[in-house]
């Protein structure tokens, strides 16, 4: 595998936020695009990111299916870059070598040692929700900001005809509801609960899209993507519902 980036802000976004979540990452490789699947050791979150040929100045495939790196690896290219850079990665049998080349020519040239398992990207399930809408993420990060001021570490989303209420999970005193217009003919309210730190996360795709496009259901995961047809890359995930426990 040989890719120049020079649109490392796009790239480094789902890396950045997955480093810590998972210690493997398994780049797959098609002719016409990567695509780089996580699933979270609580299985509570899972995550997708896809890029295709187009995005890259140079994409060459070779002839692996799949290549597995350190997810702690990429996380330290993603510190050593700086905007003047253009980076080149290329894996051989044993290393992830990184090339960092400046504007004026310099260049600085980093060899990780390529893990020696493999891992098969998880494949999330199939599932069908009925609320589907596009989502401000300024309407989101508004919200999360006044929920991490009362002090909620939940965000409990309701959607009825139209509308998206955003409340605080139980464990606060303070009442506090937003209310956002949404596309949603169904006169059904259906309602999720969903731990504030995972959604804050999303915040930072915002280079790939402002709005997220949200699926929701009756205590169902949260699916989300975040698309530049542009650009040609895509990112989406899931993140498990919080659920009361029955006495």
């Amino acid at each position: 595998m040989i890719l120049e980036i020079d649109n490392f802000d796009q790239f480094k976004i789902f890396f950045d936020v997955i480093y810590d979540i998972t210690e493997l990452i398994e780049f797959q490789l098609f002719t016409d695009h990567i695509t780089c699947s996580i699933l979270d050791k609580a299985h509570t979150r899972f995550m997708s990111a896809t890029f295709k040929d187009d995005f890259f100045a140079l994409y060459e495939k070779g002839d692996e299916d799949s290549v597995t790196l350190f997810a702690d690896d990429l996380h330290k290219i993603i510190k050593s870059v700086s905007k003047l850079d253009n980076v080149f990665l290329e894996t051989n049998e044993n290393y992830l070598i990184c090339k960092l080349e400046s504007k004026n020519g310099n260049s600085r040239i980093f060899e990780f040692v390529l893990p020696s398992e493999y891992i098969e990207s998880p494949q999330p399930p199939s599932i069908d929700l009925p609320v589907v809408f596009d989502l401000d993420l300024q309407d989101l990060k508004q919200s999360i900001n006044d929920l991490k001021i009362i002090g909620s570490n939940e965000m409990l989303f309701r959607a009825t005809k139209n509308t998206l209420n955003i409340s605080a999970g139980i464990e606060v005193t303070t009442n506090y509801i937003s209310t956002i217009a949404i596309p949603n003919d169904s006169e059904e309210m259906f309602s999720s609960k969903f731990t504030l730190e995972y959604l804050e996360q999303l915040l930072k795709f915002n280079k790939i899209s402002k709005t997220a496009l949200f699926e929701l259901g009756e205590n169902y995961p949260l699916l989300y993507s975040f698309k530049d047809e542009i650009m040609g890359v895509e990112i989406k995930g899931m993140i498990a519902p919080r659920l009361e426990l029955e006495d």
